[in-house]
């Protein structure tokens, strides 16, 4: 779902009928369980019904891992969010788990002998049933950024970069949603050094010359974070230590954008961690929701150090 003058839209078409994209507010207030747990994953928007003043809300719900529950969990937070905010929500359950959930969320049902006394319905996106190809061609931003947790042959990685690159290129996205549209891409598909120069390989083979240096300065950030640093200087040493220093500085952005400035021993700690940590820690950012999550994880991962 996008402004519709700007992209396309890529995700549950239908919604775009009624949606007034004019009329976008994020409820950013922290929000908690009725145990009183503060929610985490979840994103609230309120708009209004295409040329009608009525207002409703857009519950979206991302989920990393498998969850049994999230049937129940999604029904709860839809009563809260209605109780609080006194207007309809229409829930969305988006599942970036590495592979497609085994089981069908959605509805929810409670049925007795005599009757059904409950049927909850919301829509699912499990990124991985849905094919990489389909979206990563497409100028929508969100599409662009989780295409590469959709279903692709392993074989074709570079070329899904190569394909997200230029897709990227063609959209007219400020140079800091860039980066974070390239954060998200690169979070769940994160590029080996090899895969990096072959995709510099591939994009020289691109045919239109505009497109090909749009994309090329797209991917400069893996050249100036030191991606292929050591590939340049010849050394096995300089090699890892280039990728790991690359690394580190594409996920202390995305922590920094995530959860606010960080403290000097925070940085220092992200600094020390191994590649193998630094690659955890890119994708377990995502379900951060405060600083001590961020803490705790450094807690539980940063003893090895280098």
């Amino acid at each position: 779902m996008c402004q519709q003058n700007r992209v396309r839209i890529a995700f549950l078409p239908d919604i775009s009928r009624f949606v007034d994209f004019h009329s976008l507010e994020f409820i950013d207030k922290e929000r908690y369980t009725i145990e009183g747990k503060k929610r985490t994953g979840d994103l609230l928007l309120k708009t209004r019904f295409k040329h009608e003043p009525a207002g409703f809300l857009i519950h979206l719900e991302h989920q990393a891992q498998l969850d049994l529950h999230l049937g129940r969990r999604m029904l709860e937070y839809f009563v809260l969010d209605w109780r609080e905010c006194d207007l309809p929500v229409y829930p969305i359950a988006v599942l970036s788990h590495k592979d497609a959930s085994p089981f069908r969320p959605s509805p929810l049902a409670v049925d007795f002998p005599n009757k059904r006394v409950l049927l909850f319905d919301f829509d699912v996106i499990d990124l991985a049933r849905l094919d990489a190809w389909a979206y990563v061609h497409l100028p929508n931003p969100a599409a662009l950024a989780l295409a590469s947790r959709m279903k692709f042959r392993q074989h074709d990685r570079v070329r899904l970069m190569r394909d997200f690159f230029l897709g990227l290129a063609a959209t007219d996205l400020q140079q800091k949603e860039q980066e974070l549209v390239i954060g998200f891409f690169s979070a769940y598909l994160p590029p080996t050094e090899q895969e990096v120069l072959q995709l510099e390989t591939e994009m020289s083979k691109v045919s239109s010359g505009m497109a090909r240096e749009k994309a090329i300065r797209l991917t400069n950030p893996f050249v100036e974070l030191g991606k292929i640093k050591g590939s340049l200087e010849g050394r096995q040493e300089g090699r890892q230590e280039g990728r790991r220093q690359g690394e580190t500085e594409i996920v202390l952005r995305q922590l920094k954008r995530r959860l606010g400035s960080l403290s000097p021993a925070e940085e220092t700690a992200v600094r020390k961690l191994t590649i193998p940590n630094i690659e955890a820690l890119g994708e377990a950012l995502l379900e951060f929701a405060s600083r001590s999550d961020l803490t705790g994880w450094l807690r539980r991962n940063a003893s090895s150090g280098r």
